[in-house]
């Protein structure tokens, strides 16, 4: 039985996987310093690389999971935020009409 001559298309499918990993960690890099949603669609799509490849990747796997659970946290931070900024400009606004009805009652000319 004749042996059949494949490491020069291991070495092609290693170079292949190195450079597919690079395009990978630079889309992740671009993603996050153009502040985009990160997930493994989106890098998949900015590296051309397939989401199977990102998935059986560990490390590149993990690192997306860590940014997205990163970025849903720094999400609902923001709700939190933005809900207890409204919720004291409603309580401002109620502020101003009530010293504005007193106003109105006392009728004292009042000059702004």
């Amino acid at each position: 039985m004749q042996r059949r001559n494949v490491e020069g298309i291991k070495k092609f499918s290693e170079q292949k996987t190195i450079e597919a990993y690079r395009k990978a960690e630079s889309a992740i890099e671009r993603l996050r310093k153009e502040k985009l949603k990160i997930n493994f669609n989106t890098v998949s799509i900015e590296a051309g690389v397939s989401k199977p490849f990102l998935y059986t990747h560990p490390e590149l796997r993990d690192k997306i999971e860590w940014l997205r659970r990163q970025e849903q946290t720094e999400t609902s931070e923001k709700c939190r935020l933005t809900q207890r900024l409204e919720e004291e400009n409603e309580r401002l606004r109620n502020e101003v009409r009530r010293l504005q009805d007193i106003l109105r009652k006392s009728k004292i000319p009042v000059i702004i």
